[in-house]
């Protein structure tokens, strides 16, 4: 009896997930996503034809750390995760209220990992004393990285990456320079965030989850349809 009712949830949880989050918040519109994007004809399972949406979605890089080893952006795939560009003050400015919840809320933030774009000399080395804002923060080494950018890099993967415009949109999703982004498993812009309030924070966790759980559930039920039409 035990073995059923455990087959029997495993089997329709992913469902119920996907229904809760698909169906009870119908006019939330939970975390869309940006970037330019395109039309783009494939063809279905059954070999027909049909036109699809290719979204944007983050070209792989690879940046120096502090610790002046290599950061590849391979590291972050399959994982959502937060990118952040940080001046050598922003603990004390930008990240002041978000450092504050992560001490406070830390198993909030357990489905995200974290990366900080820094300014570094010409070459995109570390200036002397930079901090390490992963460290600061109290995040760990697998959940956060800081890498390091010629000023010249930084401010073209901040404006024509992470921050790219989107000539479908009246207006641009950020509000800041400094604001905060979230990105899904396959590299896909979901959010934007200012993060000195906390009322965005409570947002972004909201996205994060959003994503974790909704996004699964369509993956598992694919997962399933597939073995279904195998057997």
């Amino acid at each position: 009896m035990k073995k059923r009712v455990a087959l029997l949830t495993v089997l329709f949880l992913p469902i119920l997930i996907y229904i809760y989050f698909a169906l009870g918040v119908p006019k939330s519109f939970r975390a869309p996503i940006f970037g330019p994007k395109k039309a783009i004809q494939v063809v279905d399972k059954n070999g027909n034809p049909k036109t699809d949406t290719l979204y944007w979605s983050i070209p792989e890089f690879t940046f120096p750390t502090l610790e002046g080893r290599t950061f590849n952006s391979k590291t972050l795939a399959g994982n959502l995760y937060i990118a952040l560009f940080v001046h050598p003050d922003s603990m004390a400015t930008t990240l002041r209220v978000f450092a504050e919840d992560i001490r406070l809320n830390r198993m909030s933030y357990n489905y995200a990992r974290f990366i900080f774009f820094c300014i570094g000399d010409s070459t995109g080395m570390p200036l002397p004393n930079a901090p390490d804002f992963a460290k600061e923060m109290k995040l760990g080494i697998d959940t956060a990285h800081t890498v390091f950018l010629s000023p010249t890099a930084f401010d073209s993967i901040h404006n024509n990456i992470y921050f790219i415009a989107d000539e479908n949109r009246k207006k641009e999703p950020w509000a800041t320079w400094s604001d905060a982004v979230l990105l899904d498993y396959k590299g896909r812009i979901r959010g934007y965030y200012n993060i000195r309030y906390a009322a965005e924070l409570k947002k972004m966790k909201e996205d994060v989850r959003f994503i974790k759980f909704r996004d699964e559930a369509v993956l598992t039920l694919e997962k399933s349809k597939v073995e279904q039409n195998k057997k």
